[in-house]
């Protein structure tokens, strides 16, 4: 239910909206009318070709009322507002400088609801295809700033790149049942994703005048982000404002948590928090907690939830179903994913290995180690990231590709299997973790393609080497010539065929790029027929 003051907002916002419609290119530096007021970019200190705008607000500050609520449009403002920084990440905890995911320590807040626009637009009336970018970090961390995912390498191609932060943790997912007797959707929880529907909305009222095409939008995400840009194709919310999908290690398939489990574990966090009841009055007192000891309250985390309203059933069923958003994919996952996530874990025994199988697999759990043999005379814990990547990340990207292509839309299957160096990849003055160079360590580890698509390894990393240059310059084109044509295919590119179930033939991402059938087939299939027996 909007308030007075939501209205009144919405109302300014559409008087200053229809006043400034004039896009002014200049050499190297760009003013754009936006929604809210005017931005100013400057040219990019990567490509030349490239004006970048950075901290563009797309909806209002999520703070006091708006804490736990559906975003609104950006507060306005008068004069020319510069772009040159990015604003600051979401709330979220520090992590650990001793690890391949080290953020260093952010400039952290609530009013974090900031988006970046890369153009390779000469004129605003280029439309070019779209690019919007949700980071990854478990739905906790992680924002759209870091230069890994400077968009300038990408934009150069012909395109308009977006990276969108959004809310995180218990600010960005906490279901409760005072929420959702508050919400005029009987919902709560996902309010994460319902950011990133407004990012949506920005760019579809706003890109046209940095030049691109808002008929042409491709969501592109990681890890996280991965998941959340096939809840989103998944959502009936996203109808008309995505034309195309990009999920890296994503893991939406198996998502089955309830709003009643949602609201329960919401309960828990309160208590712990020393909120009790269910009413009004105590969400009045989550809302004046402070934002800090919010985040660092264990119990929420990251989930999203099939809510009712943003995901009205579970991602498999309304994808088989093909009930809205039938659009191409492109999706994949990396050889190693869990030998990066895992990379601090003890070592473990057989018998707890066998304890991890038991309880995720139950009466198949030697069926399953019996198909890990080769992993398990590694270590144990070597059998468990492999089983743990294979069930997760690359058996939900397969059955992510299955159900699109058999509602007669076009996927396309990637493996990516090249060993990267190892780095931290988001403190660029500060990359070689282990002092060896980025020696490649942990195979085709989690996150590992991310400075590749952005053809950002110039600027990010150690120890790269020409067959990796190579690569990465045939994963932007595909990527860029997707959010084009749907298709990634294109000159000089090795040919990419639309993924066949019958067939399981995927594309190979490595020095080699190749077609072939699935490397992991036989294990994944034995996975996806136990998923499919107990769903």
């Amino acid at each position: 239910m909007k308030t007075q003051s939501h209205r009144l907002l919405l109302a300014v916002i559409t008087v200053i909206t229809t006043s400034l419609s004039v896009t002014v290119f200049a050499a190297g530096v760009s003013t754009v009318a936006t929604e809210n007021g005017l931005y100013a970019g400057v040219t990019s200190d990567h490509q030349s070709s490239v004006t970048t705008f950075k901290g563009i607000a797309f909806a209002s500050p999520p703070v006091r009322d708006l804490r736990w609520q559906p975003p609104v449009p950006a507060i306005p403002f008068a004069g020319v507002h510069q772009a040159d920084k990015i604003g600051p990440a979401c709330w979220q905890e520090r992590n650990s400088d001793d690890t391949l995911y080290a953020r260093g320590n952010l400039e952290r807040s609530e009013d974090c609801l900031y988006l970046n626009v890369f153009t390779g637009a000469a004129e605003s009336d280029d439309a070019l295809p779209v690019m919007v970018w949700f980071h990854g970090g478990g739905n906790t961390a992680g924002h759209g700033g870091p230069l890994i995912f400077d968009g300038a390498n990408l934009a150069a191609r012909g395109a308009v790149i977006v990276t969108a932060n959004y809310r995180l943790g218990s600010l960005g997912f906490l279901a409760h049942p005072a929420l959702t007797a508050e919400s005029h959707y009987h919902s709560s929880g996902n309010y994460g994703l319902l950011d990133q529907l407004r990012a949506l909305q920005w760019v579809r009222d706003n890109i046209a005048a940095f030049g691109g095409d808002p008929d042409r939008v491709t969501i592109f995400g990681q890890s996280a982000g991965g998941t959340d840009v096939c809840l989103l194709m998944s959502s009936p919310l996203a109808e008309g404002l995505i034309d195309g999908v990009i999920g890296e290690s994503p893991g939406c398939i198996k998502l089955d948590t309830t709003l009643a489990q949602g609201e329960a574990a919401g309960k828990a966090f309160a208590t712990r928090l020393g909120v009790n009841g269910q009413d009004a009055a105590a969400l009045a007192e989550l809302r004046a907690l402070d934002a800090e000891a919010v985040i660092a309250t264990p119990g929420v985390g990251g989930s999203t939830i099939i809510d009712g309203w943003v995901i009205p059933d579970a991602p498999y069923d309304l994808l088989a179903a093909g009930s809205q958003n039938r659009i191409p994919i492109m999706v994949g996952g990396l050889a190693n994913e869990n030998h990066g996530l895992q990379h601090t874990a003890p070592e473990i025994n057989e018998r707890q290995l066998d304890d991890y199988l038991q309880a995720a697999f139950g009466e198949s759990a030697g069926n399953i180690k019996a198909a890990y043999a080769s992993s398990l005379a590694n270590s144990p814990l070597d059998a468990r990231k492999d089983i743990a990547t294979d069930n997760g990340f690359l058996l939900s990207s397969r059955m992510w590709a299955r159900l699109v292509a058999e509602r007669g839309n076009n996927a396309y299957v990637y493996f990516f299997t090249r060993p990267a160096p190892v780095f931290r990849l988001y403190v660029p003055e500060s990359p070689d973790l282990y002092q060896d160079n980025g020696a490649r360590r942990f195979g085709a580890y989690h996150s590992g393609e991310l400075a590749y698509v952005f053809d950002n390894l110039d600027l990010v990393g150690i120890g790269w080497d020409a067959g990796d240059h190579a690569l990465s310059e045939m994963m932007a084109d595909y990527w860029v010539n997707f959010a084009r044509d749907g298709n990634p295919n294109g000159d000089g590119l090795p040919n990419w065929p639309a993924y066949d179930p019958a067939t399981d033939v995927v594309q190979i991402l490595d020095a080699k790029v190749q077609s072939a059938v699935h490397p992991r087939k036989a294990k994944l299939d034995q996975l996806e027929a136990l998923y499919l027996k107990t769903r």
